[in-house]
């Protein structure tokens, strides 16, 4: 039976995390966040890039932020520590910190202007509408309070959709590094056209649906697409592109690619790659309630895919395809 879940307020701040709040310095106002944002398509294993760099001690993989006042709060949604995010003592000292001093129903005022700021084509951010400087504040306090609660300065944020990082890019007080996640479309595909049921606790919050080839030809298009034009806005010096492939083959290399590009040294031992464990990520792919994860490459679609369903979905996607150093005949995706 699921748990009734009522809202946060002030007046029922959990015990104990009252008094982290009320004790904890603030972190200094004139430091900048430092947050890696991942940027890309689904089922291209950002999830599992998330969990990795959150093993750096100086890193906390967050998982998909975007979603914490969307859904994952008030639905009682589970962390990757496998305790519902509101029973988890690191959001909730997390949460508990944020929603202090705002007025009642903030989460849901919050999430209202997501919606207006966070899209690609967005008025609330474009035209800087009434509430962006309110949103900006609260935005910037989520990620002090995930900082600070964490005992990490370095956050990733891996909701995938350029839309919110052309958003964070707009905030004075976030220091943004973008990693431009890629997976070979034909494989994208193929894991969309296979469904899920709804299992919370299995990490799938609702049912999803399988996706037809030619939605997610698109989708994969147009959201790499603008993950390029993110990686230009933030500059070639705080930006990387990473394929899923690479990442399966060295997974070392690839993390200490990125944690170089925000000035840390690299964690990951030099022998003996052990399984990553995920620690406090909301969101994000199902993989991320097991208790450990093994890097290893996810290529059944080469043999399992129809062959002119590889090959309708290379003409279509052929140009970015060949951009991002992908083969163009089917069952062959390097």
């Amino acid at each position: 039976m699921t748990d009734t879940v009522l809202p946060l307020r002030n007046a029922e701040t959990p015990m104990g995390v009252e008094q982290l709040v009320k004790t904890a310095a603030p972190a200094p106002e004139q430091a900048a966040v430092k947050l890696i944002y991942v940027a890309g398509y689904g089922r291209s294993g950002t999830t599992l890039l998330d969990i990795a760099l959150g093993e750096h001690p100086a890193i906390m993989g967050a998982g998909e932020v975007t979603t914490l006042a969307r859904h994952v709060w008030d639905n009682g949604e589970y962390c990757a520590c496998g305790a519902r995010v509101r029973d988890c003592p690191e959001w909730k000292a997390i949460v508990a910190r944020w929603v202090q001093g705002e007025p009642e129903g903030f989460l849901a005022r919050y999430r209202r202007t997501q919606e207006r700021t966070e899209g690609l084509v967005a008025p609330g951010r474009l035209l800087r509408w009434p509430g962006w400087r309110d949103h900006k504040r609260r935005t910037l306090k989520l990620l002090r309070g995930m900082a600070m609660v964490s005992e990490r300065p370095i956050l990733v944020d891996s909701s995938k959709l350029p839309g919110r990082a052309f958003a964070l890019a707009a905030m004075p007080g976030i220091d943004l590094h973008v990693v431009h996640v890629v997976r070979d479309g034909r494989g994208v595909a193929w894991s969309l056209m296979k469904g899920h049921r709804r299992s919370v606790e299995s990490g799938v919050q609702r049912e999803l649906r399988p996706k037809p080839l030619l939605y997610t030809a698109l989708r994969w298009s147009m959201v790499n697409l603008a993950a390029e034009m993110l990686c230009r806005r933030v500059g070639a010096k705080r930006s990387i592109r990473v394929r899923y492939e690479d990442f399966v083959d060295d997974p070392r290399g690839i993390i200490g690619r990125i944690v170089a590009l925000v000035g840390e040294e690299p964690h990951i031992p030099a022998t003996d790659l052990a399984p990553f464990e995920p620690q406090h990520q909301v969101a994000g792919s199902r993989h991320r309630m097991q208790k450990s994860l093994t890097i290893r490459d996810d290529d059944k679609w080469k043999r399992e895919m129809p062959g002119w369903k590889q090959r309708l979905f290379t003409l279509l996607c052929a140009p970015l395809l060949r951009r991002y150093g992908y083969s163009l005949r089917s069952g062959d995706g390097s």
